[in-house]
């Protein structure tokens, strides 16, 4: 029995398909252009290496004793970055292993001054002071470093400790400011030999990790109650609203309260995902639009005015292709 298409009936006429998108593209993008040079949008200034070493001189270096000493947040984070406990959350993360190896030491604060010790001939001597030195010299180094930070003052840029018996380290560390300060930080974490491209930025991202990105919410008004992805850094500006559904899963008792929140809440999604991209395989899931009745409410004008057409669609369905 030969099948009748549903636009049967309708007019048709030649249409310039290509002419109307690109015209509608133009339109929206003239619009879009116009409402952010009437409105703009104040964004707030992004937390960067360069901002926080000129803000925070004496937290920056701070930051970079931890990361040389193994008591920075991903110095001692565990898998996948090393094979430390500190932010173990569950047996999931064990399992999944060391996937994207990360010295603290050697790629957050050693290689970086390597590569301004080239620029700067001052910094070798004191690089290489540290690292002929034993591990036991090397503690001692960073222990009297430590409570000498928290008491350092800051003299014509330069952060200043009292007397002790740091070493080399008072130049290193200021070495890493200057770098910081600079800019060039970022470009010497992303740096790597081995490529000609760098587009692999994970260790530029990660050196802020611990206390500079932990206070970082506060200043944003992102805090407390506050805190979340959905939630605007500006005042009265809409915030990633589209992330409601996404982030409501984190709320369910099971994931907020476990170990491992972001494993369960990305497993759960990727169920979801799972179940509506195999929707029409799944027995019994893939009958629900039908018994959901949806299409009837869209097609209800067409079957008003057609009555004999649904009957006769349902029966051609059923006929056996010869």
């Amino acid at each position: 029995m030969t099948r009748q298409d549903v636009a049967t009936g309708y007019r048709q006429v030649p249409e310039d398909f290509v002419k109307h998108l690109l015209g509608t593209l133009g339109i929206v993008m003239g619009l879009v252009l116009l409402a952010s040079i009437l409105f703009s949008y104040p964004e707030k200034s992004p937390l960067t290496i360069r901002s926080y070493a000129t803000a925070h001189p004496v937290a920056f270096e701070q930051v970079v004793l931890r990361a040389l000493d193994g008591q920075g947040q991903i110095a001692n984070y565990g898998p996948p970055y090393n094979h430390g406990t500190g932010s173990v959350q569950s047996s999931l993360q064990s399992w999944a292993g060391v996937l994207h190896p990360i010295n603290a030491a050697t790629d957050f604060v050693l290689k970086p001054l390597g590569m301004a010790a080239s620029i700067n001939p001052a910094i070798g001597p004191a690089l290489a002071d540290f690292r002929h030195a034993s591990a036991s010299q090397q503690t001692r180094w960073e222990q009297a470093a430590t409570t000498g930070l928290a008491r350092a003052t800051l003299q014509k840029g330069q952060v200043v400790m009292p007397r002790g018996q740091y070493g080399p380290l008072p130049v290193l560390l200021n070495a890493a400011l200057g770098l910081g300060k600079s800019g060039l930080m970022s470009g010497a974490l992303t740096r790597n030999p081995a490529v000609f491209t760098h587009f692999n930025t994970q260790n530029d991202l990660l050196f802020l990790q611990g206390a500079p990105l932990q206070t970082n919410p506060g200043t944003q008004t992102l805090a407390g109650p506050n805190w979340g992805i959905i939630h605007p850094a500006v005042n009265g500006y809409p915030a990633a609203w589209w992330m409601t559904i996404p982030t409501w899963i984190y709320q369910w008792p099971a994931v907020a309260n476990s170990a491992a929140p972001d494993a369960l809440a990305l497993m759960i999604g990727f169920v979801f995902w799972a179940m509506l991209a195999f929707t029409p395989w799944i027995p019994l899931w893939n009958r629900v639009p039908r018994f959901v009745g949806i299409h009837r409410l869209i097609w209800q004008e067409y079957y008003r005015t057609h009555p004999g057409r649904r009957a006769r669609m349902l029966r051609e369905r059923e006929v056996p292709r010869a």
